[in-house]
């Protein structure tokens, strides 16, 4: 069910229209017990300060969002069973350690002062949490939000409406991530946000010194972001690379664009949903049936063998990435004749993750054996 994002079209109990819009589409979806969860903006496109959020410690903080629902800013301690809060898991041993996540990490929020000026705030989430020791099935957690993230809830006067199915699907901190920001902004006219390798790294919580490279960034933490995305989400997304003028031309910048998806896409979405979780990632790679009914373009290619002619015609767009990074410059067509020349018959029963591996491997080897160009 679509919730409206333009303040004037949120239906509100009357008496709670003094709260902030994120506050207010929260009490649309408690009252009409919808599966989502209203996000602040502020909270979206937050960086950290210190440390950064696994998976579970996400979902958590969502779950707990939405069980707090319009009360989110109030002085209050909140309840919510450990069944509730651990979502997919089924055991509990999880939750302390996540609980203790929530309570050490540090985010810089965007808001703005007292005077209304824009601002930056260092924050804790949690100013409080407490586990209940019994397992019997009803023990609970009890909670409440740190000031300054009440005060950030109280103003927030943007959302992101997060699907609970698609959140607790997602298995990448990452994913899940770059999804609450797609939720944010599917619904402007404008879904394109751009930037700077930093700040994206910062924004997603990539920790300091973890994929450095940018061929790496892409491939483990955008490439695989994006499958779980198109996957399991009502939108895509797609990113150029905006390149500086220095010495290797270095991706400077990402620029993402998020789409929604058409309804025959969005009719297999929901049933890879209702889909048991078992075989997801083969279903997502191409080892197994498709998930999307429509096939594009890109995942016809990823089930070609290596092409016989000149890669300047190639519209496998992964095969062309691979020489980028890894072939030191050399021209593509020369470091592919002396691949199939090296590979022989049993090129052409390559295809797909085992071909791009494949193909990685020989770049890498041909620059070790004879340098950069």
């Amino acid at each position: 069910m679509e919730l409206e994002s333009e303040p004037g079209e949120i239906e509100v109990t009357p008496g709670l229209e003094g709260l902030s819009r994120t506050l207010r589409v929260a009490e649309v979806i408690r009252r009409r017990d919808l599966d989502f969860v209203s996000k602040p903006g502020e909270l979206v496109e937050s960086e950290f300060e210190t440390g950064s959020l696994s998976a579970a410690a996400r979902k958590a903080f969502a779950l707990m969002l939405r069980k707090a629902g319009p009360e989110g800013g109030d002085n209050k301690t909140f309840t919510i069973t450990k069944k509730e809060l651990r979502g997919s898991h089924k055991g509990n041993e999880r939750i302390q350690p996540v609980m203790d996540e929530l309570l050490r990490v540090i985010v810089r929020i965007r808001t703005t002062t007292k005077k209304g000026k824009p601002a930056i705030m260092s924050q804790s989430l949690l100013s409080s949490c407490v586990e209940e020791i019994s397992e019997d099935g009803m023990s609970v957690v009890e909670f409440e939000f740190s000031d300054n993230f009440k005060r950030v809830i109280q103003r927030s006067d943007y959302y992101a409406r997060v699907n609970l199915g698609v959140m607790l699907a997602l298995q990448s901190r990452y994913a899940l991530t770059l999804y609450d920001l797609g939720c944010l902004i599917i619904n402007r006219q404008n879904r394109v946000v751009k930037m700077t390798v930093e700040e994206l790294r910062r924004r997603i919580g990539v920790p300091d010194g973890s994929f450095k490279n940018f061929a790496e960034f892409r491939r483990d933490v955008l490439a695989k972001s994006k499958a779980e995305i198109d996957q399991l989400a009502d939108f895509t997304v797609e990113w150029d690379e905006l390149r500086g003028s220095g010495r290797g031309r270095p991706v400077e910048a990402v620029k993402l664009t998020f789409s929604p998806k058409n309804p025959v896409e969005q009719e297999a979405t929901a049933k890879e949903l209702d889909r048991p979780k078992v075989g997801r990632r083969a279903r997502r790679d191409g080892s197994a049936e498709e998930i999307v009914t429509e096939p594009s373009v890109r995942r016809i290619a990823a089930l070609r063998p290596f092409p016989t002619d000149s890669l300047h015609f190639c519209d496998d767009q992964k095969l062309l990435t691979i020489i980028s990074d890894f072939g030191g410059g050399w021209d593509k067509d020369l470091v592919a004749e002396a691949y199939r020349k090296a590979m022989g018959p049993k090129l052409d029963t390559l295809v797909g993750p085992a071909l791009y591996k494949s193909w990685e491997g020989f770049c890498k080897s041909f620059v070790s054996s004879r340098g950069r160009a």
